[in-house]
């Protein structure tokens, strides 16, 4: 019996030592909680929502790069622009008596649209033209030729140019109002109609008189006239047409601006285009 109460006390003695220990430990880990509250931590490698942190001092990429490229800016002195042009044309008579002793000298119109680029004071030009070159109907004798036997009535139905050409033109700007162009260019036309001779074989035409078709005319006609159905009957179409011509131009003229009028530009010009020309014309660049 003795040793039943000494037994008790080691065993009451163990609890309270345990106790004791847990009642430390969970003061201790109060403790810590406390202090990690007052001081947090730094997030680790990771981050807080796992996901990997950037290293501090990474290259960063530019935003330039995280866009679509910018389209290239046009140079300041590059403009682009469109004019269309109307024109007097002419062959005259000194030029076509280098060729025949009887003519009917050319004058009518022509027109058309032109498309340019324009870097500094140069321009590129490309143009759709359409030129009449149908004189009035006459007489037309050739040098060396007799009258009285080789002197045609030629009449040009609808022959003109259909066109198109590449010039290249320079500017100079004598102030914001006035300047001047020149240049030259090349091209080819499409020849559309045709010509129709009749001889003069009434036997009255001479070297004097091939100019007066009241004299000098086909057996066909009267004394006065010559009626289309008349000279069809005694006609043939000539077969001198070609299809095509190569164009020659030349130009020649003076510019006019308003400077309060952005892109706005007008001109006169004179040149040769297969004939002499003498015309203006309105542009707008942007």
């Amino acid at each position: 019996m003795p040793r039943r109460p000494g037994a008790s006390l080691i065993v009451i003695g163990v609890l309270f030592a345990f106790a004791g220990k847990a009642t430390a430990d969970e003061a201790e880990l109060g403790r810590s909680l406390v202090a990690q509250a007052d001081h947090p931590m730094p997030p680790d490698a990771t981050g807080s929502a796992g996901a990997p942190a950037v290293a501090a001092g990474a290259a960063s990429v530019p935003a330039a790069e995280l866009v679509e490229e910018a389209a290239p800016i046009r140079p300041p002195d590059l403009s682009y622009g469109v004019a269309a042009r109307l024109r007097w044309v002419s062959v005259p008579g000194w030029l076509l008596n280098l060729f025949t002793k009887k003519n009917v000298p050319l004058s009518s119109w022509g027109t058309g649209i032109e498309f340019f680029r324009r870097k500094g004071n140069f321009d590129f030009v490309l143009a759709l033209g359409y030129q009449d070159m149908s004189p009035s109907d006459g007489n037309w004798l050739g040098s060396g030729h007799s009258a009285a036997t080789e002197t045609n009535f030629v009449q040009f139905r609808s022959l003109a140019l259909y066109s198109v050409d590449a010039s290249f033109v320079w500017h100079t700007t004598f102030n914001d109002w006035v300047g001047m162009h020149y240049g030259a260019g090349f091209g080819l036309a499409i020849v559309g109609g045709k010509i129709i001779r009749t001889i003069d074989d009434n036997g009255m035409c001479t070297d004097a008189n091939t100019g007066d078709v009241t004299q000098c005319h086909p057996a066909v006609c009267t004394a006065t006239s010559c009626t289309d159905a008349q000279l069809q009957a005694a006609a043939h179409p000539s077969s001198d047409v070609p299809p095509a011509l190569p164009i020659i131009n030349v130009v020649l003229g003076l510019d006019f601006r308003l400077p309060k009028v952005r892109g706005w530009e007008a001109r006169i010009e004179g040149g040769f285009f297969d004939a002499f020309y003498l015309g203006g014309g309105v542009g707008y660049t942007f």
